[in-house]
């Protein structure tokens, strides 16, 4: 079975993360996070990070907070025990924002976290269905997919992943082959540049941006990724750059840097890695915003 890598990015990362977004909503569409139908995906969920600290941010209301975790938020994980540790996670902040009454310790019933999905993301766009891997297994979980897959998603945000294979998403190791997926950035990213040398711009990371800026709802919304940030000036991906400028009516860019595959003076100008010992590349914090009220005619 095909797994991905990924780096856990820092908790202030992921708080500031959350609140530019939640932010940027009420600036660009006057919505609160907090709001009735606005659906949040983390679809590379890992261990649930992003999730934990939405419900803890504060951002969502009381009042909102059992709406908002049973019905609007949604996550994503392929591999099975992260799967069940971002579950876990997941659920035990959600039994402690929610105290009994009585004892003001928590709620005497858990509360399982629907929102969760064993699912290859990038497989839910390539048929009809979405992702048939684990259907046998776990019939419940295909139909939440299902439901996932309706949800008129706003906000797009988390970590998205390298590829088995890859110490980083320039390595260019064999990617796993999404038929439709591909053929979009083929039509898009690639055809928006003149480089000869294509094969980063089909990387996981890239592919997370071309897989979330396709499944936006129709009135527009947010992505919010923390990734590698080596497209921010290589030369095969300024068809990237190019496609994010056509298709966004707002890009915010946080350039982290930490990019350690340089020496002396400039790596020390570069300063640590910003993953921690895990990652050499440089990283940036990119949120893109798709409002259709400011779309050019």
């Amino acid at each position: 079975m095909k797994s991905w890598v990924s780096f856990i990015p820092p908790v202030e990362v992921v708080d500031f993360i959350i609140h530019s977004v939640a932010d940027i909503l009420e600036k660009e569409f006057g919505r609160s996070i907090s709001e009735e139908n606005i659906h949040i995906l983390d679809p590379f969920t890992g261990t649930g990070t992003f999730i934990t600290r939405l419900l803890q941010s504060g951002r969502i209301k009381p009042e909102d907070l059992e709406r908002k975790y049973r019905n609007e938020i949604h996550a994503n994980e392929l591999v099975l025990l992260a799967y069940y540790i971002a579950a876990i996670n997941i659920e035990n902040v959600y039994h402690d924002l929610t105290p009994d009454p009585e004892d003001g310790i928590g709620k005497e019933k858990y509360t399982p976290f629907d929102g969760i999905c064993l699912t290859d993301t990038f497989q839910l766009g390539e048929t009809a269905d979405g992702e048939k891997l684990f259907s046998e297994m776990f019939p419940q979980n295909s139909k939440r997919v299902q439901r996932q897959k309706k949800a008129p998603l706003k906000i797009i945000m988390g970590n998205p992943p390298y590829s088995v294979g890859q110490k980083s998403a320039n390595d260019n190791a064999q990617n796993q082959k999404y038929t439709k997926l591909d053929a979009r950035i083929a039509t898009t990213y690639a055809a928006n540049t003149d480089a000869t040398n294509k094969n980063s711009l089909y990387d996981s990371y890239i592919k997370a941006f071309r897989w979330s800026t396709d499944r936006l709802g129709k009135d527009g919304g947010i992505i919010c990724f923390v990734s590698n940030g080596a497209w921010l000036d290589g030369n095969s991906a300024d068809g990237f750059r190019k496609s994010l400028e056509e298709e966004f009516t707002s890009i915010y860019v946080f350039n982290l840097r930490g990019n350690q595959r340089t020496s002396g003076e400039l790596s020390r100008k570069e300063g640590g890695k910003i993953f921690g010992s895990g990652s050499r590349t440089p990283i940036a914090i990119t949120l893109l915003v798709k409002n259709p009220e400011k779309m050019e005619m």
